[in-house]
Protein backbone atom coordinates (compact mmCIF):
# COMPACT_ATOMS: atom_id res chain seq x y z
CA UNK A 1 0.00 0.00 0.00
CA UNK A 2 1.60 3.15 -0.95
CA UNK A 3 0.46 6.86 -0.23
CA UNK A 4 0.01 9.09 -3.98
CA UNK A 5 -1.41 11.32 -6.05
CA UNK A 6 -2.88 10.43 -9.31
CA UNK A 7 -3.04 13.99 -11.63
CA UNK A 8 -4.90 13.81 -14.70
CA UNK A 9 -4.17 16.41 -17.53
CA UNK A 10 -7.04 16.99 -20.23
CA UNK A 11 -5.70 19.27 -23.43
CA UNK A 12 -1.95 17.31 -23.63
CA UNK A 13 -3.94 14.37 -24.22
CA UNK A 14 -4.90 15.72 -27.55
CA UNK A 15 -1.62 16.11 -28.96
CA UNK A 16 0.16 13.57 -31.35
CA UNK A 17 2.17 11.20 -29.82
CA UNK A 18 5.17 12.56 -30.02
CA UNK A 19 4.15 16.07 -29.42
CA UNK A 20 2.08 14.39 -26.25
CA UNK A 21 5.37 12.53 -24.86
CA UNK A 22 7.17 16.32 -24.75
CA UNK A 23 4.70 17.97 -23.06
CA UNK A 24 4.40 15.32 -20.42
CA UNK A 25 8.34 15.61 -19.97
CA UNK A 26 7.51 19.32 -19.13
CA UNK A 27 5.14 18.29 -16.85
CA UNK A 28 6.79 16.16 -14.80
CA UNK A 29 9.41 18.20 -14.59
CA UNK A 30 7.37 21.38 -13.39
CA UNK A 31 5.77 18.94 -10.76
CA UNK A 32 9.29 17.55 -9.59
CA UNK A 33 10.16 21.63 -9.54
CA UNK A 34 7.00 22.66 -7.59
CA UNK A 35 7.63 19.94 -4.80
CA UNK A 36 11.35 20.61 -4.03
CA UNK A 37 10.64 24.12 -4.14
CA UNK A 38 7.83 24.03 -1.78
CA UNK A 39 9.53 21.00 0.56
CA UNK A 40 7.60 17.65 -0.18
CA UNK A 41 9.58 14.55 -0.17
CA UNK A 42 8.43 12.68 -2.89
CA UNK A 43 10.27 8.96 -4.61
CA UNK A 44 8.77 9.41 -8.20
CA UNK A 45 6.83 11.14 -10.43
CA UNK A 46 5.87 8.60 -13.08
CA UNK A 47 3.17 8.92 -16.31
CA UNK A 48 0.71 5.73 -16.94
CA UNK A 49 -2.04 6.21 -19.53
CA UNK A 50 -2.61 9.47 -19.12
CA UNK A 51 -2.32 9.80 -15.56
CA UNK A 52 0.95 11.11 -13.65
CA UNK A 53 1.37 9.21 -10.57
CA UNK A 54 3.45 10.81 -7.62
CA UNK A 55 4.51 8.40 -4.99
CA UNK A 56 4.92 10.44 -1.85
CA UNK A 57 4.24 10.32 1.89
CA UNK A 58 2.91 13.46 2.04
CA UNK A 59 0.04 13.31 -0.56
CA UNK A 60 -2.48 16.19 1.19
CA UNK A 61 0.85 18.52 0.87
CA UNK A 62 1.47 17.21 -2.27
CA UNK A 63 -1.88 17.53 -3.76
CA UNK A 64 -1.95 20.92 -2.85
CA UNK A 65 1.06 22.29 -4.03
CA UNK A 66 0.22 20.86 -7.52
CA UNK A 67 -3.25 22.62 -7.74
CA UNK A 68 -0.73 25.74 -9.04
CA UNK A 69 0.90 23.39 -11.28
CA UNK A 70 -0.62 24.54 -15.15
CA UNK A 71 -1.30 21.24 -17.35
CA UNK A 72 -3.34 19.89 -14.31
CA UNK A 73 -6.98 19.55 -14.80
CA UNK A 74 -7.17 17.14 -11.40
CA UNK A 75 -5.73 15.37 -8.74
CA UNK A 76 -6.45 13.17 -6.28
CA UNK A 77 -4.87 12.06 -2.72
CA UNK A 78 -4.96 8.47 -3.21
CA UNK A 79 -3.92 4.82 -2.56
CA UNK A 80 -2.48 2.53 -4.00
CA UNK A 81 -2.74 -1.11 -4.05
CA UNK A 82 -2.79 -4.46 -5.89
CA UNK A 83 -5.82 -4.77 -8.07
CA UNK A 84 -7.56 -7.72 -6.53
CA UNK A 85 -11.38 -7.50 -5.40
CA UNK A 86 -10.79 -8.52 -1.69
CA UNK A 87 -8.08 -5.86 -0.80
CA UNK A 88 -10.53 -3.04 -3.01
CA UNK A 89 -13.32 -3.55 -1.48
CA UNK A 90 -11.21 -3.02 2.09
CA UNK A 91 -9.23 -0.25 1.38
CA UNK A 92 -12.25 1.46 0.02
CA UNK A 93 -14.42 0.92 3.04
CA UNK A 94 -12.11 2.03 5.29
CA UNK A 95 -11.80 5.66 3.24
CA UNK A 96 -15.36 5.59 3.34
CA UNK A 97 -15.29 5.11 7.00
CA UNK A 98 -12.41 8.34 7.43
CA UNK A 99 -14.57 10.40 4.91
CA UNK A 100 -17.29 10.19 7.42
CA UNK A 101 -15.61 10.39 10.43
CA UNK A 102 -14.59 13.48 8.81
CA UNK A 103 -18.05 14.70 7.77
CA UNK A 104 -19.20 13.95 11.02
CA UNK A 105 -22.53 12.41 9.30
CA UNK A 106 -24.23 9.35 11.24
CA UNK A 107 -25.54 7.93 7.92
CA UNK A 108 -24.26 10.05 4.24
CA UNK A 109 -25.01 9.12 1.32
CA UNK A 110 -22.38 7.75 -0.98
CA UNK A 111 -21.84 6.74 -4.50
CA UNK A 112 -18.66 4.51 -5.96
CA UNK A 113 -17.38 5.39 -9.29
CA UNK A 114 -14.65 3.53 -11.11
CA UNK A 115 -12.71 3.07 -14.05
CA UNK A 116 -10.79 0.07 -15.60
CA UNK A 117 -8.06 2.27 -17.83
CA UNK A 118 -6.02 -0.98 -18.51
CA UNK A 119 -8.15 -4.20 -19.26
CA UNK A 120 -6.24 -6.95 -17.55
CA UNK A 121 -8.93 -6.53 -14.19
CA UNK A 122 -11.75 -9.12 -14.53
CA UNK A 123 -14.24 -7.18 -13.78
CA UNK A 124 -15.65 -4.28 -16.09
CA UNK A 125 -16.30 -0.68 -14.66
CA UNK A 126 -19.90 -1.00 -13.52
CA UNK A 127 -19.65 -4.52 -12.08
CA UNK A 128 -16.37 -2.86 -10.08
CA UNK A 129 -18.79 -0.33 -8.87
CA UNK A 130 -21.65 -2.56 -8.06
CA UNK A 131 -19.39 -4.77 -6.02
CA UNK A 132 -17.56 -2.12 -3.89
CA UNK A 133 -20.42 -0.20 -3.74
CA UNK A 134 -22.38 -3.57 -2.53
CA UNK A 135 -19.69 -4.46 -0.16
CA UNK A 136 -19.78 -0.60 1.65
CA UNK A 137 -23.79 -1.20 1.79
CA UNK A 138 -23.54 -4.40 3.70
CA UNK A 139 -20.56 -2.97 6.09
CA UNK A 140 -22.22 0.15 6.71
CA UNK A 141 -25.83 0.07 5.74
CA UNK A 142 -25.23 3.87 4.13
CA UNK A 143 -27.86 4.70 1.20
CA UNK A 144 -26.29 4.95 -1.96
CA UNK A 145 -27.17 8.19 -4.10
CA UNK A 146 -25.80 8.13 -7.86
CA UNK A 147 -26.95 11.58 -8.42
CA UNK A 148 -26.33 13.71 -5.03
CA UNK A 149 -23.44 12.00 -2.95
CA UNK A 150 -22.41 13.14 0.08
CA UNK A 151 -19.28 10.72 -0.32
CA UNK A 152 -17.67 9.54 -3.53
CA UNK A 153 -15.41 6.86 -3.68
CA UNK A 154 -13.15 6.58 -6.50
CA UNK A 155 -11.42 3.61 -8.14
CA UNK A 156 -8.91 3.96 -10.79
CA UNK A 157 -7.05 0.32 -12.01
CA UNK A 158 -4.22 0.38 -14.51
CA UNK A 159 -1.50 -2.47 -14.70
CA UNK A 160 -2.17 -4.63 -11.83
CA UNK A 161 -3.19 -1.83 -9.73
CA UNK A 162 -5.86 0.01 -7.91
CA UNK A 163 -5.68 3.54 -7.28
CA UNK A 164 -8.41 4.22 -4.51
CA UNK A 165 -9.42 7.93 -2.92
CA UNK A 166 -12.31 10.01 -1.91
CA UNK A 167 -11.93 13.34 -3.86
CA UNK A 168 -11.13 14.91 -6.64
CA UNK A 169 -9.64 18.36 -6.77
CA UNK A 170 -9.59 20.83 -9.65
CA UNK A 171 -6.25 21.69 -11.22
CA UNK A 172 -5.49 24.97 -12.97
CA UNK A 173 -5.79 23.30 -16.17
CA UNK A 174 -4.11 24.98 -19.32
CA UNK A 175 -0.68 24.26 -20.44
CA UNK A 176 2.61 23.18 -18.68
CA UNK A 177 4.96 26.43 -18.53
CA UNK A 178 7.75 25.89 -20.73
CA UNK A 179 5.88 24.33 -23.61
CA UNK A 180 5.00 27.78 -25.53
CA UNK A 181 8.44 29.93 -24.91
CA UNK A 182 8.79 32.96 -23.07
CA UNK A 183 7.24 36.70 -23.71
CA UNK A 184 7.72 39.93 -21.26
CA UNK A 185 4.88 41.01 -18.88
CA UNK A 186 4.94 44.48 -18.19
CA UNK A 187 3.85 44.24 -14.87
CA UNK A 188 2.36 47.42 -12.54
CA UNK A 189 1.09 47.66 -9.37
CA UNK A 190 -2.60 47.46 -10.59
CA UNK A 191 -5.24 45.02 -10.37
CA UNK A 192 -5.27 44.26 -14.31
CA UNK A 193 -1.36 43.48 -15.38
CA UNK A 194 -1.22 40.37 -13.30
CA UNK A 195 -3.96 38.45 -14.95
CA UNK A 196 -2.85 39.07 -18.10
CA UNK A 197 0.83 38.00 -16.87
CA UNK A 198 -1.28 34.58 -15.34
CA UNK A 199 -3.30 33.91 -17.90
CA UNK A 200 -0.73 33.94 -20.13
CA UNK A 201 1.35 31.61 -17.46
CA UNK A 202 -1.62 29.58 -18.21
CA UNK A 203 -1.03 29.23 -21.87
CA UNK A 204 2.39 27.25 -21.02
CA UNK A 205 3.94 30.26 -21.59
CA UNK A 206 7.68 31.59 -19.34
CA UNK A 207 7.07 35.45 -18.12
CA UNK A 208 10.04 37.83 -17.75
CA UNK A 209 8.14 40.56 -15.59
CA UNK A 210 9.22 44.26 -16.59
CA UNK A 211 7.99 46.93 -14.03
CA UNK A 212 9.12 50.73 -14.64
CA UNK A 213 9.97 52.56 -12.09
CA UNK A 214 7.50 54.62 -9.99
CA UNK A 215 8.69 55.06 -6.99
CA UNK A 216 9.77 52.28 -3.78
CA UNK A 217 5.83 51.97 -2.44
CA UNK A 218 4.83 50.54 -5.68
CA UNK A 219 7.75 48.67 -6.50
CA UNK A 220 7.49 46.95 -3.03
CA UNK A 221 3.84 46.26 -3.59
CA UNK A 222 5.02 44.93 -7.30
CA UNK A 223 7.58 42.50 -5.51
CA UNK A 224 4.63 41.08 -3.48
CA UNK A 225 2.57 40.63 -6.55
CA UNK A 226 5.35 38.73 -8.92
CA UNK A 227 6.28 36.51 -5.70
CA UNK A 228 2.59 35.22 -5.42
CA UNK A 229 2.11 34.84 -9.29
CA UNK A 230 5.72 32.75 -8.92
CA UNK A 231 3.98 29.98 -6.97
CA UNK A 232 1.83 29.38 -10.53
CA UNK A 233 5.48 29.28 -12.28
CA UNK A 234 6.76 26.16 -11.54
CA UNK A 235 8.84 25.54 -14.81
CA UNK A 236 9.37 29.42 -15.43
CA UNK A 237 13.16 31.01 -14.33
CA UNK A 238 11.97 34.95 -14.62
CA UNK A 239 13.02 37.44 -12.37
CA UNK A 240 11.48 40.75 -12.13
CA UNK A 241 13.60 43.47 -14.01
CA UNK A 242 13.25 47.26 -12.92
CA UNK A 243 13.59 49.81 -14.95
CA UNK A 244 13.77 53.51 -14.17
CA UNK A 245 13.73 55.73 -17.12
CA UNK A 246 15.63 58.45 -17.22
CA UNK A 247 13.97 59.95 -20.32
CA UNK A 248 10.56 60.36 -18.47
CA UNK A 249 10.66 63.79 -16.86
CA UNK A 250 11.97 65.41 -19.88
CA UNK A 251 9.22 63.99 -22.02
CA UNK A 252 6.74 65.50 -19.30
CA UNK A 253 8.00 68.81 -19.17
CA UNK A 254 8.35 68.95 -22.65
CA UNK A 255 4.94 67.93 -23.06
CA UNK A 256 3.94 70.95 -20.95
CA UNK A 257 5.39 73.19 -22.74
CA UNK A 258 4.00 72.42 -26.07
CA UNK A 259 0.36 72.30 -24.04
CA UNK A 260 0.03 68.69 -25.25
CA UNK A 261 0.15 67.01 -21.64
CA UNK A 262 -3.18 65.22 -22.54
CA UNK A 263 -0.85 62.66 -24.64
CA UNK A 264 1.32 62.02 -21.36
CA UNK A 265 0.16 58.49 -21.18
CA UNK A 266 0.14 57.22 -24.17
CA UNK A 267 4.16 58.90 -24.79
CA UNK A 268 4.64 57.03 -21.05
CA UNK A 269 3.00 53.70 -22.58
CA UNK A 270 4.97 53.99 -25.89
CA UNK A 271 8.32 54.30 -23.77
CA UNK A 272 7.37 51.58 -21.63
CA UNK A 273 6.44 49.11 -24.75
CA UNK A 274 9.84 50.15 -26.45
CA UNK A 275 11.91 49.58 -23.00
CA UNK A 276 9.96 46.06 -22.58
CA UNK A 277 10.78 45.24 -26.20
CA UNK A 278 14.83 45.73 -25.20
CA UNK A 279 14.57 42.87 -22.65
CA UNK A 280 12.42 40.91 -24.77
CA UNK A 281 15.82 41.67 -27.67
CA UNK A 282 18.32 40.65 -25.15
CA UNK A 283 16.38 37.34 -23.44
CA UNK A 284 14.69 36.02 -26.90
CA UNK A 285 11.15 36.89 -25.79
CA UNK A 286 8.70 36.34 -28.68
CA UNK A 287 6.40 39.29 -27.71
CA UNK A 288 5.09 41.81 -24.91
CA UNK A 289 1.91 41.13 -22.54
CA UNK A 290 0.01 43.97 -21.63
CA UNK A 291 -3.20 44.72 -19.07
CA UNK A 292 -4.96 46.37 -21.60
CA UNK A 293 -8.90 45.92 -21.01
CA UNK A 294 -10.82 47.18 -24.78
CA UNK A 295 -12.30 50.78 -23.41
CA UNK A 296 -11.63 50.55 -19.98
CA UNK A 297 -9.52 53.30 -19.40
CA UNK A 298 -8.24 56.34 -21.59
CA UNK A 299 -5.25 54.74 -23.13
CA UNK A 300 -7.01 51.68 -24.09
CA UNK A 301 -9.09 52.67 -26.68
CA UNK A 302 -9.07 51.48 -30.27
CA UNK A 303 -6.86 54.51 -31.20
CA UNK A 304 -4.72 54.98 -28.31
CA UNK A 305 -3.45 50.75 -28.20
CA UNK A 306 -3.19 51.49 -32.25
CA UNK A 307 -0.17 54.34 -31.89
CA UNK A 308 1.02 52.11 -28.65
CA UNK A 309 1.19 49.55 -30.61
CA UNK A 310 3.44 51.08 -33.22
CA UNK A 311 6.65 50.75 -30.75
CA UNK A 312 7.97 47.47 -31.50
CA UNK A 313 7.99 45.13 -34.12
CA UNK A 314 7.28 42.50 -31.98
CA UNK A 315 3.70 40.78 -31.18
CA UNK A 316 1.82 42.66 -28.55
CA UNK A 317 -0.63 39.97 -26.51
CA UNK A 318 -3.56 41.57 -24.98
CA UNK A 319 -5.23 38.64 -22.75
CA UNK A 320 -7.56 40.76 -21.14
CA UNK A 321 -8.70 42.72 -24.68
CA UNK A 322 -12.48 41.68 -24.04
CA UNK A 323 -12.53 41.29 -20.27
CA UNK A 324 -14.89 43.41 -18.00
CA UNK A 325 -13.54 44.91 -15.21
CA UNK A 326 -15.68 42.32 -12.79
CA UNK A 327 -14.06 39.49 -14.82
CA UNK A 328 -10.48 40.32 -13.98
CA UNK A 329 -11.20 40.88 -10.59
CA UNK A 330 -12.93 37.73 -10.44
CA UNK A 331 -9.38 35.86 -11.78
CA UNK A 332 -7.09 38.40 -8.84
CA UNK A 333 -9.18 37.37 -6.27
CA UNK A 334 -8.76 33.53 -6.69
CA UNK A 335 -5.24 33.63 -7.71
CA UNK A 336 -4.31 36.14 -4.68
CA UNK A 337 -3.20 39.21 -6.49
CA UNK A 338 -6.07 41.56 -5.84
CA UNK A 339 -5.30 42.33 -2.28
CA UNK A 340 -1.75 43.20 -3.38
CA UNK A 341 -3.03 45.17 -6.16
CA UNK A 342 -5.19 47.51 -3.68
CA UNK A 343 -2.54 48.18 -1.31
CA UNK A 344 -1.10 51.67 -1.37
CA UNK A 345 1.12 52.70 -3.82
CA UNK A 346 2.80 56.19 -4.90
CA UNK A 347 1.54 59.11 -6.66
CA UNK A 348 1.48 59.35 -9.87
CA UNK A 349 1.77 63.57 -10.18
CA UNK A 350 2.05 63.59 -14.26
CA UNK A 351 -1.33 62.28 -15.28
CA UNK A 352 -3.29 64.68 -16.93
CA UNK A 353 -6.97 65.90 -16.07
CA UNK A 354 -8.12 65.33 -19.51
CA UNK A 355 -5.83 62.40 -21.30
CA UNK A 356 -6.43 62.08 -25.23
CA UNK A 357 -9.45 59.61 -25.50
CA UNK A 358 -8.68 58.92 -29.62
CA UNK A 359 -5.07 59.87 -29.96
CA UNK A 360 -4.18 60.70 -33.60
CA UNK A 361 -0.91 58.88 -35.01
CA UNK A 362 0.05 61.93 -37.09
CA UNK A 363 -0.65 64.11 -34.18
CA UNK A 364 1.42 61.81 -32.65
CA UNK A 365 4.11 61.36 -35.09
CA UNK A 366 4.51 65.09 -35.12
CA UNK A 367 5.09 65.28 -31.13
CA UNK A 368 7.33 62.62 -31.23
CA UNK A 369 9.76 64.62 -33.44
CA UNK A 370 9.70 67.45 -31.77
CA UNK A 371 9.90 65.77 -28.26
CA UNK A 372 13.05 63.45 -29.51
CA UNK A 373 14.36 65.22 -32.53
CA UNK A 374 13.55 61.92 -34.87
CA UNK A 375 10.56 59.83 -36.06
CA UNK A 376 8.83 57.48 -34.04
CA UNK A 377 9.30 53.51 -34.41
CA UNK A 378 6.41 52.66 -36.93
CA UNK A 379 5.51 48.96 -36.62
CA UNK A 380 6.74 46.79 -39.86
CA UNK A 381 3.41 44.90 -41.35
Amino acid sequence: MFSVVVVRYGEIGTKSRHTRRWFESILLNNIREALVSEDVEFEDVVTKHGRVIVRTPHAEKAAEVLTRVFGIVSLSPAIEIDAELEEINRTALELFREKKRELGAERPRFRVTARRITKEFPLKSPEIQAEVGGYIFENEGNEVDLRNPQIEIGIEIMDGKAYIFAEKRRGPGGLPIGTQGKVVALLSGGIDSPVAAFLMMKRGVEIIPVHIYMGEKTLEKVRKIWEQLKRYGYGGKGELVVIRPEEREKVIEKLKELKKEKYTCIFCKYMMVRKAENVARKTGAKGIVMGDSLGQVASQTLENMYIVSQATDLPIYRPLIGMDKEEIVEIAKKIGTFELSTLPEDDIPFIPKHPVIRGSWEEFRKLYRVVFGEEPKRREC
